[in-house]
């Protein structure tokens, strides 16, 4: 039997969805997307339920797939990473409530398919075992949203024919069986973002203060982190600020190390203490990549002073208009980018730049001096 459902003339979520899983004994779902919003219009009806099977859209690479596990996470973290945590744990903190109770308690299952397998799973519907013992299963344009359950514009299918419900089974565990699991470090997303606290830098412990500013950077929630040899650098740096009231610091890694994130932690961390305004020297070829690794790993924003067009440019490519070489001086952000030549030009702008205090000042050389031995083998490593 065929029961058609319109959104424009019933609500979906209501007459179909939640009278469906009153007393269900399995869920399984083909989601397309998959959002913890469903949790907060049936809750309580998918709490009782023994089994919850959902397959869903990852957009995983299938290069990341065969590398290994924790590529594997670190996509997937990234992906589920992309909304503001702020906005999230401040408007939905009940519903990432419940959505971590159900993912922990063992009665749901949530599988990520990559491309390879279905590039876009666009096809959503599910299979409900019925408290009576039946089955049914339906089709539609329904995503597993409370969007898309009780908002949107949504045209819903019901089919009980055994051969309808088999062709929906097997194609769901088509999907099922050459998904992956959701990972832990999701799962662990999940309880971070309804159990986060916003606290102080005065409430913050000294040695916690590194992990606390750069806990929610843009590259910890895409599933990187700091190298060890960074998080040491940031962590020497804090040493030296509390011991002896500042830092002198020199880094001469070797190129590639990640010299760029070391500093410029230990720069956020001074303006965050109010050390007071960040001054980064370095090569004009550099200026931009300073100003991108800034906003896209830390999510720390910054301009860069353009001397041919004697104005300021935003980490977005606006450019801030001056009155004058005075306003070299009036940097609009906490971190100014300048090209190392300026300083050695004699210029207004050199004069109002050196003027101006500064809480942290990084001089980034990038250079390497060269033997002309027989190895070529570099007397200099890269010393910002």
């Amino acid at each position: 039997m065929l029961n058609r459902f319109s959104s424009r003339l019933t609500p979906l979520a209501q007459v179909f969805l939640r009278e469906k899983l009153k007393g269900a004994c399995s869920y399984r779902r083909i989601a397309g997307y998959f959002r913890s919003s469903i949790f907060e219009i049936v809750h309580e009806d998918l709490e009782g339920i023994s089994s919850i099977q959902i397959v869903c859209n990852s957009e995983l690479d299938p290069h990341d797939i065969k590398v290994s596990r924790a590529a594997r996470e670190q996509a997937l973290k990234a992906r589920w990473n992309e909304v503001s945590v702020e906005t999230e744990s401040l408007l939905y903190r009940e519903r990432y409530r419940r959505l971590y109770q159900l993912l922990t308690r063992g009665n749901v299952e949530v599988r990520v398919v990559p491309r390879d397998v279905c590039a876009f799973i666009h096809g959503k519907a599910g299979i409900i075992d019925l408290a009576d013992g039946s089955k049914t299963c339906f089709m539609g344009s329904v995503n597993e949203t409370r969007e898309g359950w009780s908002e949107h514009y949504e045209l819903l299918w019901e089919d009980t024919s055994p051969e309808g419900i088999a062709w929906v089974e097997d194609e769901f565990n088509y999907l099922w069986q050459r998904g992956y699991p959701l990972p832990s470090v999701i799962v662990e997303e999940v309880r971070r973002i309804y159990q986060r606290v916003e606290i102080s830098i005065e409430q913050c412990a000294p040695k916690a203060l590194p992990a606390a500013a750069l806990a929610e950077s843009p590259i910890y929630r895409g599933g990187e982190q700091l190298q060890p040899w960074q998080r040491a650098f940031v962590g020497m740096f804090m040493e030296h600020r509390e011991i002896f009231g500042k830092a002198r610091l020199l880094l001469a890694d070797e190129v590639g190390v990640g010299k760029t994130l070391s500093l410029a932690g230990s720069a956020l961390l001074g303006s965050l203490l109010g050390d007071g305004p960040v001054l980064i020297l370095c090569p004009a070829t550099l200026t931009q990549q300073w100003q991108v690794e800034l906003y896209d790993k830390l999510g720390v924003p910054s301009v860069v002073w353009l001397s041919q067009k004697k104005a300021w440019q935003d980490h977005h490519g606006h450019l801030i208009k001056t009155r004058g070489p005075e306003d070299m001086a009036r940097c609009p952000f906490q971190i100014g980018i300048v090209s190392t030549g300026l300083i050695f030009q004699g210029t207004p702008e050199r004069e109002y730049l050196l003027k101006r205090p500064y809480g942290t000042l990084i001089l980034d050389e990038a250079h390497r001096a060269r033997r002309s031995g027989a190895l070529g083998q570099p007397d200099l490593a890269d010393s910002p």
